[in-house]
């Protein structure tokens, strides 16, 4: 334990492996299924395939463990030479507002900045307030709204 009552963390934060695949499938679902009551699987052809998704030129995906229990996914996809996406940040629920989805982006940050992407995009439902503060508190900025979602934009000063 840290100070008080903060915990302090061993997390591992590493690549998406076959062997780990359903559980950060199942990892992200539950998130949607938490946040939205349902899930609709024709919204999400991209967990079908995690490995051969996310094994692309230019995409990365990343799984966190606390010793070894999962908790927590991203990933950034190539939107094109400068510019790469951030997705699927999920961290499962026990384990929110501990530090770990600002670690997380932290790492999907360090791999953008490792794949020459200048820029990186992503987009959150506007009703996820944790998730528009974890943004907006590392430097996104507010693009646009399209009336579900916001969309972010930071230059990696690259």
């Amino acid at each position: 334990m840290g100070k008080g009552n903060e915990q302090v963390f061993t997390l591992d934060i590493l690549p998406l492996h076959k062997a780990v695949e359903d559980d950060a499938r199942n990892l992200i679902l539950a998130g949607f299924f938490e946040r939205f009551g349902f899930i609709d699987h024709s919204l999400n052809p991209d967990l079908k395939d995690m490995m051969g998704t996310y094994g692309k030129d230019g995409h990365v995906f990343y799984v966190a463990f606390e010793n070894d229990e999962m908790v927590a996914t991203g990933a950034v996809t190539k939107e094109n030479h400068r510019v790469g996406r951030i997705e699927r940040m999920s961290v499962k629920r026990t384990f929110r507002r501990k530090g770990i989805g600002q670690r997380m982006l932290a790492k999907l940050e360090d791999a953008a900045r490792s794949s020459q992407y200048e820029r990186l995009v992503l987009e959150t439902h506007n009703t996820w307030e944790s998730a528009v503060r974890l943004y907006t508190s590392n430097g996104y900025y507010l693009l646009s709204d399209d009336g579900q979602r916001y969309h972010f934009e930071k230059n990696l000063g690259i």
